[in-house]
């Protein structure tokens, strides 16, 4: 299992998302540098409709870059870094961005 695979793993991502990238960065404030997991969809990919009770596929057409502060990995601090998707759903006419924030943020 690779360094990416275990990440996508850990963080129970599923297609269309992946694990792009898993670093550690050194932010200058603390003495132990900081993971950062950067995570990004497939190119074309279609995503639920976030508006309830709509069963419709979306398709993106642009991104947001987000940051969420996830729970430490040992004893770093963990960020996860992500393009959030714009989708526009053809039945309700509106913009909205994949609901990304319930999966990284802390409960």
């Amino acid at each position: 299992m690779t360094q990416l695979e275990l990440s996508a793993a850990a963080l129970n991502l599923q297609s269309p998302w992946f694990v792009k990238e898993v670093s550690f960065a050194q932010d200058g404030k603390s003495a132990l540098p900081e993971l950062r997991i950067a995570i990004d969809f497939e190119k074309g990919s279609a995503f639920e409709c976030t508006e309830e009770g709509c069963s419709e596929k979306c398709k993106a057409h642009g991104t947001q870059e987000r940051t969420w502060r996830r729970l430490n990995f040992f004893q770093y601090k963990t960020f996860i870094h992500a393009k959030v998707p714009r989708v526009k759903c053809e039945r309700q006419g509106q913009r909205r961005r994949e609901r990304l924030r319930k999966r990284f943020q802390r409960p």
